[in-house]
């Protein structure tokens, strides 16, 4: 084998390797509650009690919440106190699979008493006690039915109780229905295509139904991002150390990590993004090249079917790769249609790849049919009736086909008018204005926080990186020289992935820039490799300086990397250094 060859596999796998070390660390348990408790009838209040045998300094209790029925108690202390009160109910909250705390001040009691609502009907894994010293307290007697069911497994969780015990934030979502596509049950999340759920499903059903089981798939696809960048940027710039560049970046890019261990869609966006664009690339080039080939095509087309049966975002990689094959066309000299034999079969094996992840939803449930003819003047009348007023208030009759999710998607995304803290406009993401906090716990002085942003050196050194190569770009077309196809393919998918949230009315945040990731890091690397190879000054000095230059953004990528680390990945820390880390007034975690 080649020295290089050997160079490049080692500096590769050593990216891969420390990545997957971070991302491992504080993922997820494997042990969660497995047996439940559950009030014995509907309609009827059960009574469970606590008996710490002495009085004890109770702060808080923490109730691992199995399923997304409602659960609502009230807490009681000594002599019938009241002490708290918790309700979840599933028509103004989502819980599945998560830790709920339930805050008691500081209370000194004998035993505490829970009174479950006749509406309660929700399963309760384990509840645990916390003494003001930050300890678990476990009782030494449990009354009620069954009950002993709520402390039978407190060794399997270990304190401080974070997000490696549960699911938080819009995992509640995507694990329930995951797990619903498993036992071919009504699925619950319906608002996207199921693709994203299926493979959530498919860690679950390798490493069981428990946090790491959920995410491991995530933080798998989120390290094969680094070897295909390397061979993206190695091809792009025809240089192994650009590609090099590449991978390091993204190695230690905030959202990359942060949402390869957050068990939603979106790493599964970005991971087919980043093949789309990377075979689509590889077309392009060879068709430059003079070479007629159009597998690449094809494939990328139909990586486009996979990324839409994730989410409908991935239309807009379509536009792009469009835009781009006119583009290379034209500046070909080939005939603009040229390629649409490749286009029209690869968009029907999409279209076949995006029903067939409907196929455990056609099996689910009640069965749901792929069509109803019969219905087709119901959909007519939804279709006018939304062009007319902009509502979509029809729904047809149960059980709903697969056509009738797909309105019920548009339906539900193009009239949402919900609100969130911590939205975000479409304009401020490249700038990080707004950060998604997604979750967050506090004992004492320690806390456990987890942020959805951009590392600041890639983010906001790519603002400068692709403002640059727009104006060479705009300066080589006023010099009428021929434009630089590898700058046209960075900065071209880069506006059209992010400019149609433009006319997107609904709320968004800053995870739908995840796609965009890749072209900010192949733009700042396409300067990298520029200061890296520039050889045209004969002095050394000058070379050294360029290379000097060179090494300390990247040394400064890892560093931020490091330093952010406990808030992308929920490490505990004291609050003083989580609160250094909010370097804008708007950065909120």
């Amino acid at each position: 084998m080649e020295k290089k060859k050997q160079w490049e596999i080692v500096s590769v796998s050593a990216l891969v390797f420390v990545f997957l070390i971070f991302a491992s660390l504080n993922l997820g348990s494997v042990e969660m509650p497995s047996s439940y408790w559950q009030p014995s009838k509907a309609g009827v209040a059960d009574v469970v009690t606590f008996d710490f045998g002495s009085v004890q300094q109770v702060k808080e209790l923490y109730i691992f919440v199995g399923d997304a029925n409602r659960t609502k108690l009230d807490v009681y202390g000594d002599n019938d106190e009241f002490l708290s009160s918790y309700d979840n109910n599933p028509a103004e909250h989502v819980h599945f699979c998560s830790w709920e705390r339930i805050n008691l001040g500081q209370r000194s009691t004998n035993s505490i008493k829970f009174v479950f609502g006749p509406e309660s009907r929700g399963k309760i894994g384990e509840i645990i006690a916390i003494s003001t010293d930050n300890k678990k307290i476990a009782p030494v007697n449990v009354r009620g039915e069954a009950a002993t069911r709520l402390v039978d497994e407190q060794s399997a969780i270990k304190l401080p109780i974070t997000q490696r015990y549960g699911a938080y934030f819009d995992e509640m979502y995507f694990v329930r229905t995951a797990q619903e596509h498993l036992n071919l049950e009504e699925p619950y999340e319906s608002t996207h295509p199921p693709l994203g759920k299926l493979i959530i499903a498919l860690g679950i059903l390798c490493c069981g139904m428990n946090p790491l089981g959920w995410r491991i798939v995530g933080v798998i696809a989120a390290a094969v991002m680094i070897p295909i960048l390397f061979l993206f940027g190695k091809r792009m710039f025809k240089s192994s150390v650009a590609g090099f560049f590449a991978a390091f970046l993204l190695t230690f890019e905030f959202m990359h990590f942060s949402l390869a261990r957050l068990a939603t869609g979106e790493i599964y966006i970005l991971f087919f993004t980043l093949l789309i664009f990377y075979f689509a690339f590889d077309y392009f080039s060879k068709q430059e090249d003079g070479a007629k080939k159009g597998a690449s095509l094809f494939i990328s087309i139909i990586l486009i079917g996979l990324c839409f049966a994730v989410k409908w975002t991935a239309a807009f990689s379509l536009i792009a790769i469009l835009i781009l094959l006119l583009i290379s066309n034209i500046r070909t000299r080939k005939p603009i249609f040229s390629d649409y034999k490749i286009v029209f079969a690869a968009l029907c094996v999409f279209a076949a790849i995006y029903i067939a992840t409907y196929i455990p939803y056609m099996f689910s449930g009640m069965g749901h049919a792929l069509f109803d003819i019969h219905r087709v003047p119901l959909y007519l009348k939804y279709i006018s009736e939304y062009l007319a007023v902009g509502n979509v208030s029809i729904t047809p009759p149960a059980p709903l086909t697969v056509f009738d999710s797909q309105l019920g998607m548009f339906g539900y995304h193009a009239t949402i008018n919900a609100t969130h803290p911590f939205s975000s406009p479409w304009w401020s993401w490249p700038l990080m204005l707004k950060p998604l906090w997604v979750y967050s716990n506090s004992w004492d002085t320690m806390i456990s926080s987890i942020v959805l942003m951009g590392n600041p050196a890639i983010w906001w050194g790519s603002i400068p990186a692709l403002v640059l190569i727009a104006a060479k770009l705009v300066r080589d077309k006023i010099r009428r020289e021929r434009a630089d196809f590898v700058l046209l393919f960075i900065l071209i998918p880069f506006l059209l992935l992010w400019l149609p949230y433009i006319l997107i009315s609904r709320i968004l945040f800053i995870y739908h820039f995840a796609p965009e990731v890749p072209f900010m890091i192949l733009a700042i690397t396409y300067w990298l490799n520029r200061l890296w190879q520039d050889h045209s000054h004969r002095h050394e000095k000058k070379i050294v300086v360029n290379r000097i230059l060179v090494i300390s953004f990247l040394i400064l990528t890892a560093i931020l990397f490091l330093l952010f680390y406990p808030v992308l990945s929920g490490y505990p820390v004291s609050y003083e250094y989580k609160e250094s880390l909010c370097w804008l007034s708007s950065w909120i975690f």
